[in-house]
């Protein structure tokens, strides 16, 4: 079938985040953006904040964040299918390989002379801009500043392109599956989906907390499962179920409980045991603390504060997926209108969310 178009989504700043948005590779909260000055196009990058949309992009020397900066809408790439029914998949490649396959092939996702470039060791940090392709320059906006790079900067970058033949390289739908076996490529990351509180129960196999079962608060159902949010930059681990058939949440960040209007949250799922190169297990807290060598390492979102996991915590027989800081030995979860925060020993009876390579794979 021909490809489809690719799809955006009109957005103004601070509007809910919409769904089905595309990721930068290897990127918890970085998304493609689209925005036009004066009738030209300049891509940047969006991120979620709370369920809602914020944004930087790179003009002149100046880096533009907000709707005063920007004015009107900015545009967020959706992905909302999969190969089969919109003809392409997508595919971050290097910079400097975007030429080297049949262009009937693939296609680099660009809009007039800007096409999407992403710096993953930038002095500043992980940083999504844009090319020139007048003037091969990218520009990236970042901590209030903008950087331009050119030349060989530019060879190990990646660009992100609309794949036109075939599925993704771990695709196990029917079409991929036909004809002589592909060589198993390992998925070595977790995978992470984009929903909305309020929205349909997922079609997915989700991690469910203990894998079974939970005795926990009431009111909520004993069946959670481990799901993220971001609030000012920060993750935050949490729990979903399902209410009726639809995402119910339940998050804690700054001494808050958050369960109404929560917005664009991030579910983990698993894959199949065909390409997922680890195991999931719940493990105790010293043992995934632990700086011997051992097997299991925990489920975690890097953040300048330490390294935020998944946990299950018993309070007074209570056990309450929630939220755990294992540098800082503090766990919290959402409950009664209010963070509940644990902090030091007492933290040691948490059940934390770890995984292990599977024989023949490790870890980056």
């Amino acid at each position: 079938m021909p490809a489809k178009e690719d799809t955006w989504a009109f957005q103004p700043i601070g509007a809910p985040f919409p769904d089905k948005p595309v990721k930068v590779m290897n990127e918890q909260n970085m998304y493609v953006a689209l925005w036009y000055k004066h009738g030209k196009p300049i891509h940047g990058r969006v991120w979620n904040n709370g369920g809602v949309v914020e944004c930087s992009f790179p003009y002149k020397e100046y880096e533009l964040t907000g709707a005063k900066d920007l004015g009107g809408q900015i545009q967020v790439l959706q992905y909302k299918g999969d190969h089969n029914n919109l003809g392409y998949w997508y595919n971050w490649i290097k910079y400097a390989d975007r030429l080297e396959k049949d262009l009937a092939d693939r296609e680099i996702v660009r809009c007039g002379d800007s096409f999407p470039i992403f710096w993953p060791n930038s002095p500043e940090g992980p940083v999504l801009g844009y090319v020139d392709n007048k003037t091969e320059i990218a520009w990236f906006s970042i901590n209030k500043k903008v950087i331009h790079r050119q030349g060989g900067d530019l060879l190990p970058m990646f660009v992100i392109a609309r794949e036109l033949k075939g599925g993704p390289p771990n695709c196990e739908c029917a079409n991929c599956s036909k004809g002589p076996p592909r060589p198993v490529i390992r998925v070595m990351l977790n995978e992470w989906a984009d929903f909305r509180m309020g929205d349909p129960w997922p079609n997915k196999k989700l991690v469910k907390a203990l894998g079974k079962s939970l005795d926990s608060l009431p009111g909520e159902s004993p069946d959670q499962y481990v799901a993220l949010w971001y609030q000012h930059g920060e993750p935050v681990m949490g729990r979903i179920w399902n209410d009726q058939g639809k995402i119910a949440a339940n998050f804690a960040w700054g001494g808050h409980e958050y369960k109404k209007n929560v917005g664009s949250l991030q579910v983990l799922y698993e894959l199949s045991d065909a390409v997922r190169g680890f195991d999931y297990g719940w493990i105790p807290f010293p043992e995934a603390a632990s700086f011997d060598k051992k097997d299991w390492f925990p489920v975690h979102v890097d953040h300048y504060k330490g390294d935020i996991s998944p946990g299950v915590i018993t309070v007074n027989g209570k056990q309450i997926l929630g939220k755990v800081d294992i540098k800082n030995e503090r766990c919290s979860y959402g409950a009664g209108g209010k963070e509940v925060v644990i902090q030091g020993p007492a933290v040691h009876s948490t059940i934390v969310l770890c995984r292990k390579p599977k024989p023949g794979c490790k870890f980056d």
